[in-house]
């Protein structure tokens, strides 16, 4: 097939080529930051989505998700007690709300629109974990 110098020189082309390809696309792919960094950075008023976007929701679970994005701290300093924490690896409640998972279990959206609620009462978030305790760690 490739016979003589001019063979061994098309083969080796060939190879370098192959090789810069491959190279060019390792690297682009290193240098790019993720799609919603680069959203944020031509944005400058954009925010990091922590959670799925609440528009991909209805009633009450949109207003968990919207919970969830309006609060993720609050989300984040709470247990999730539907058991999703062994069943998927959930660290905490907002956990829930990063992926669909939120959207088909009652307990998270419970206990985000009970957190929600009494964290606009004023109730520590202490407070707020007993409850949730209290009302949701039967199952559990």
């Amino acid at each position: 097939m490739f016979k003589g110098v001019k063979g061994i020189v098309a083969l080796a082309g060939a190879a370098v080529v192959v090789v810069a390809i491959a190279y060019a696309s390792y690297v682009s792919t290193q240098a790019q930051p993720p799609a919603d960094q680069m959203a944020a950075a031509s944005d400058p008023g954009a925010q990091l989505r922590v959670t799925l976007d609440p528009k991909n929701f209805q009633g009450n679970v949109r207003e968990a998700y919207e919970i969830a994005e309006r609060d993720p701290t609050l989300l984040a300093q709470l247990h999730c007690y539907c058991g999703c924490d062994k069943s998927i690896g959930h660290k905490n409640l907002l956990d829930c709300y990063r992926d669909t998972h939120g959207s088909r279990c009652e307990i998270c959206v419970g206990e985000a629109h009970d957190a929600a609620s009494m964290t606009s009462r004023g109730v520590p978030v202490e407070r707020i974990r007993d409850a949730l305790r209290a009302r949701y760690a039967h199952g559990s």
